[in-house]
């Protein structure tokens, strides 16, 4: 009995996290930015456009991420010149951590808003699935 409970307790924590997850997704519009394909960051098309539409490049707005951040930490902004942001979420750079073995990206950490370079911070603890990002991008 009590492993029957346990296993109901686990089914109802994932079906809530998955729910998270799409009402997320349902109510932003987010991109994601690159994929590893043989261990190599690749940009994706989606996000070469949405740069393309936008007066902050990915250059500019690591740039102004890096001044951010190096408020409260040191950084070495030598080698960190080239890199992309995790994700963009509703017209904002997010930079935030992947997990490559998971396959998930957080979807809260510091935005820049890619027409003003406005900074942002997104608090919502949120995980989202790469895949579930991918086939986002299909129907679009």
């Amino acid at each position: 009995m009590k492993l029957f409970n346990f296993f109901t307790l686990i089914c109802i924590f994932l079906i809530l996290v998955n729910c998270k997850e799409k009402r997320f997704l349902n109510d932003h519009e987010v991109i994601l930015v690159t994929n590893f394909i043989n261990g190599d960051e690749k940009l994706r098309e989606e996000a070469k456009i949405f740069e393309s539409k936008t007066r902050i490049k990915f250059n500019e707005s690591n740039k102004i991420y890096l001044r951010f951040i190096s408020k409260y930490e040191k950084t070495d902004t030598a080698q960190s010149r080239y890199f992309y942001p995790s994700l963009i979420i509703d017209g904002y750079y997010l930079y935030s951590f992947k997990n490559i073995k998971t396959e998930k990206v957080a979807a809260f950490g510091t935005g820049v808003n890619a027409n003003t370079g406005q900074i942002r911070q997104f608090k919502e603890v949120i995980w989202l699935n790469e895949k579930s990002l991918n086939q986002i991008s299909k129907r679009s």
